[in-house]
């Protein structure tokens, strides 16, 4: 009986998608059956930012010197003009989880094209405050991460770290003040899951790096014999 429900469904379901097809969320054009979240031109055009060492890069600018850390990359640059910063903001305000997946296995793809993978042991989502994360329902981080995880099978280590104190947002800041606005909000609540880890620290956007490298600084500070490697969904281009 339950699977001839289920069966009904889906037929609705496909019958739905056939008159009101979903949209891609970059264009606004439909989405043909075998494309997901972004349109197969939408998904081409993604601007992707290429770069992996710590020795050259577009986040090199933002960390080295900072933190030490293995590799450093992002999946795409970010402007709120831009027209994939839809995505981010369905991730972030609009419930989508779908988006989070979809965007972490884009990430996994990047991340292997790069090289930034293969010694990675676990992933660190950038922890959101308690209080925050109720009000939104999830941590967009740990979403994305749980998409990298599929595709890698990488655990996904979201409760070692915690976010203690619940800071201003940062979008109207400028460097100076995001710094101070973070500095020493994050603490390690099990530092026995990442000892002698090279863990890959993940935040949805890279704007000035402040909140992602007080995050790195409290894990290696308390958990020395950890290694730091960065990925952001979207490094903020001005």
């Amino acid at each position: 009986m339950y699977a001839r429900l289920k069966h009904i469904a889906n037929y609705f379901l496909d019958c739905l998608q056939l008159i009101f097809p979903a949209q891609c969320l970059a264009c606004g054009s439909p989405l043909r059956y075998s494309e997901r979240i972004l349109c197969t031109s939408c998904l081409i055009d993604l601007p992707r930012v290429y770069e992996s060492t710590a020795e050259h890069g577009a986040l090199d600018h933002l960390f080295a010197g900072q933190i030490p850390y293995e590799r450093a990359s992002a999946l795409m640059y970010y402007t709120k003009k831009n027209k994939y910063a839809s995505l981010l903001h369905a991730l972030k305000y609009k419930g989508n989880k779908d988006v989070g997946i979809f965007l972490g296995e884009l990430c996994a793809q990047h991340l292997h094209e790069q090289n930034c993978i293969e010694s990675i042991d676990c992933i660190v989502p950038v922890p959101l405050h308690s209080k925050r994360r109720r009000t939104r329902g999830y941590n967009q981080s740990e979403v994305v991460a749980q998409g990298i995880s599929h595709i890698t099978k990488i655990p996904v280590c979201a409760s070692a770290v915690v976010r203690r104190v619940n800071t201003e947002t940062q979008t109207k800041k400028n460097k100076d003040e995001r710094k101070q606005n973070v500095a020493n909000i994050f603490s390690v609540a099990q530092a026995n899951l990442l000892e002698h880890k090279h863990i890959l620290l993940l935040d949805d956007v890279i704007t000035t790096g402040a909140t992602t490298i007080s995050c790195a600084e409290t894990i290696l500070r308390q958990v020395p014999s950890a290694r730091i490697s960065i990925v952001g969904v979207a490094l903020a281009h001005h």
